[in-house]
């Protein structure tokens, strides 16, 4: 593998070599946090020999080769972002290290063989950089939902593009859809990794990778033991431009400034891949500001609208019923 940074951002260039050597050294894991998906971060410890598995999968199914160049423009601090690293090594890519941000490819002036990044990114780049981002021959797509407008996008670029599913605990992807020359709406697994259905959430068993029988909180339509459809995340977490968002956390804080009934959900965004809505029980406005959120929440936790709904729809036990309240006419709305 070789390196060459493309960025002046010098934390970015800091924790590429400080992942590189730790690959190198003598230790056989590897210390990741998840993402947060399915509860809080936590921090695991995954064995190499599985990262390199991962990364020969990755390599085989897209059909890479030594030589290749590859593009890291998702952050260090994610399992996407380590994991371009170490199949660049495995593999033998020529690595290009961009600026972690919505338009990675401002720095990029040749052709580039393989490329990760979240739906923002690409979203941004088609709209910014069309050139550059015509001349990624494989991009894969992860982190997030990929909308429908997006989606219609890809059908007009030479990119071959893939939507990836996977999490920490699988070492990124474990599967790809296509998402155009052709389009598909099933997911195929990566070479030695089967799945299997349990009460209609998805169970993966992927020995080359360390996970046995992983049950996720993952929906799913089984098409084959290595196929299925995505119906949908079976809890409530928000995916906002790559950022995980617990809506717990933000009521919690929210709780502070709103007297009223009132949860937060996540709707799909053409740019963010999902955006943060804020439901309130309440037949006119509150006047809400910008500044009012600013004072509870982090920036990413603000929601980008504000929905008042003059009544909730309860559950026998007296909470909200999300799923049904949402669909529920609102009677007034603000945008932040």
């Amino acid at each position: 593998m070789t390196i060459r940074f493309v960025t002046e951002h010098p934390e970015t260039r800091r924790k590429v070599n400080e992942f590189v050597e730790e690959w190198n050294s003598p230790s056989q894991e590897i210390c990741v946090h998840t993402s947060g998906s399915t509860g809080k971060p936590k921090e695991i410890r995954i064995q190499k020999e599985h990262m390199i598995a991962s990364a020969l999968a990755t390599g085989k199914f897209l059909g890479l080769s030594a030589g290749d160049t590859a593009l890291l423009c998702l952050s260090m601090d994610t399992i996407g972002g380590r994991m371009m690293i170490v199949r660049s090594i495995v593999l033998d890519l020529e690595l290009i290290v961009s600026d972690v941000s919505s338009t990675p490819l401002q720095s990029v002036n040749q052709p580039i063989d393989f490329a990760a990044m979240v739906p923002m990114q690409v979203q941004k780049s088609l709209e910014e950089t069309p050139a550059a981002m015509q001349k990624i021959n494989k991009l894969i797509i992860g982190g997030g939902p990929v909308s429908e407008s997006l989606l219609d996008q890809l059908q007009s670029i030479p990119t071959k593009a893939y939507h990836t599913f996977g999490m920490t605990e699988t070492i990124s992807h474990i599967a790809m859809r296509s998402l155009n020359h052709p389009l598909q709406e099933e997911f195929h697994c990566l070479p030695g990794i089967k799945i299997e259905e349990h009460q209609g959430s998805l169970v993966i068993n992927a020995p080359t990778i360390g996970v046995d029988s992983l049950e996720t909180n993952d929906a799913i339509e089984m098409v084959s033991e290595t196929s299925f459809r995505w119906l949908g995340r079976t809890d409530f977490v928000i995916n906002s431009g790559g950022v995980k968002l617990h809506p717990e956390q933000i009521e919690s804080q929210l709780s502070k400034l709103l007297p009223l009934p009132f949860f937060v959900y996540g709707e799909v965004d053409d740019t963010f891949g999902e955006r943060l809505i804020l439901a309130v029980e309440s037949a006119k406005p509150l006047n809400l500001t910008k500044a009012s959120f600013e004072a509870v929440l982090s920036k990413y936790s603000i929601p980008k609208e504000i929905r008042y709904i003059k009544e909730f729809s309860y559950t026998s036990s007296g909470k909200i019923n999300r799923l049904k309240s949402k669909i529920r006419p609102h009677v007034a709305h603000e945008i932040l």
